[in-house]
């Protein structure tokens, strides 16, 4: 299990990042051995399967490291996972060969990464409003910042309706290889601002946020 990263961000918080180049078999079997008799979904593609049993193992890694009891993951009726036992939290990315994972039990997480595609500048108008897309100008690695910080929102915040470009905020920022910029998810009903942690890397663009626990 080659780990690129493994950060401790606080005595309760670590996040991990995996270079994955295991076969399914291979990851299957580690999976197996740290959580015997998991349930495996049936993917159309190898790709997929992988980047779940990665996900899924990175994060198990993580909660061992933690001293977490030894926990499950779920997946609730958003698609995002849950742990089995109550007051740890976990969040989950995967874009290529990458993946990630985040885990609390001091706080709500959320993380993404995205591998560098010149085709999000094309997409942007979908989900970037016009003060982002005024404030990114065509910068690829803004774009995909904005758009990666985006889910580590959604992610944050949990329900599924959600308009992107809408409801889901980035303010500008100068762009350095790593920093902290605000976010906000903002509803008829919820208004609230967090600091976005960011990271550029060679092939890919990581965010990721801790959440005060309600």
């Amino acid at each position: 299990m080659p780990l690129h990263q493994l950060s401790s961000l606080s005595p309760t918080t670590m996040l991990g990042l995996w270079h994955v180049q295991e076969t399914a078999e291979q990851l299957q079997a580690q999976l197996f051995a740290l959580r015997p008799g998991h349930d495996i979904p049936v993917f159309k593609s190898e790709a997929r399967t992988r980047e779940w049993l990665a996900a899924r193992l990175l994060a198990y890694t993580l909660l061992e490291k933690l001293s977490a009891p030894p926990v499950m993951l779920h997946r609730k009726e958003t698609g995002m996972p849950v742990c089995s036992a109550a007051g740890w939290h976990v969040s989950l990315t995967h874009s290529g060969p990458w993946v990630g994972a985040l885990v609390s039990c001091s706080a709500q997480v959320g993380i993404d990464i995205e591998l560098r595609h010149e085709k999000i500048l094309r997409l942007a108008p979908r989900f970037l409003n016009e003060p982002e897309l005024k404030a990114s100008e065509g910068d690829l690695e803004k774009v995909l910042l904005y758009w990666s910080a985006k889910e580590t929102l959604y992610k944050v915040y949990q329900e599924k309706e959600l308009i992107f470009k809408e409801q889901l905020l980035v303010s500008d920022f100068h762009r350095q290889q790593a920093g902290v910029f605000e976010g906000q998810v903002l509803t008829p009903t919820f208004n609230q601002r967090y600091p976005v942690q960011y990271a550029v890397h060679p092939e890919f663009v990581l965010t990721y946020l801790l959440a005060s626990l309600p």
